[in-house]
């Protein structure tokens, strides 16, 4: 998210909240925390955030329910995504690259090799 569009959530706020002033300084602050956010999430955990509660959100409303925004996954998720995401070869495929690598290679299978 741009500064403009921190601004933007905050004016939002003004006008769903009476009580929700800012100045230049409090979007600067605000925009650290939300830049790594996008716009259009934040502002719909803003609107489901004021059809909820007479009380304006806090930072923690507008990005609680936003999944992995900015975040790098540790060491653990990694694996995790990895090893849903690995769809092994076929034997089909893996027979073609290994006689593919074997012609380039120049290696002549002959009838005592072991097959893999």
């Amino acid at each position: 998210m741009i500064k403009r569009e921190t601004f933007e959530i905050m004016k939002e706020i003004s006008y769903l909240y009476d009580n929700f002033v800012f100045d230049q300084e409090k979007v600067n602050l605000w925009h650290e925390v939300l830049k790594n956010y996008p716009f259009k999430a934040v502002q719909e955990n803003l609107f489901s955030h004021a059809a909820a509660s007479p009380e304006p959100p806090t930072l923690f409303h507008l990005v609680a329910k936003i999944k992995n925004a900015g975040t790098i996954p540790n060491s653990e998720e990694t694996k995790g995504i990895l090893q849903n995401s690995i769809v092994p070869a076929s034997p089909e495929t893996i027979q073609k690259s290994l006689a593919k690598m074997r012609e380039i290679l120049g290696i002549d299978r002959g009838e005592h090799d072991v097959r893999i």
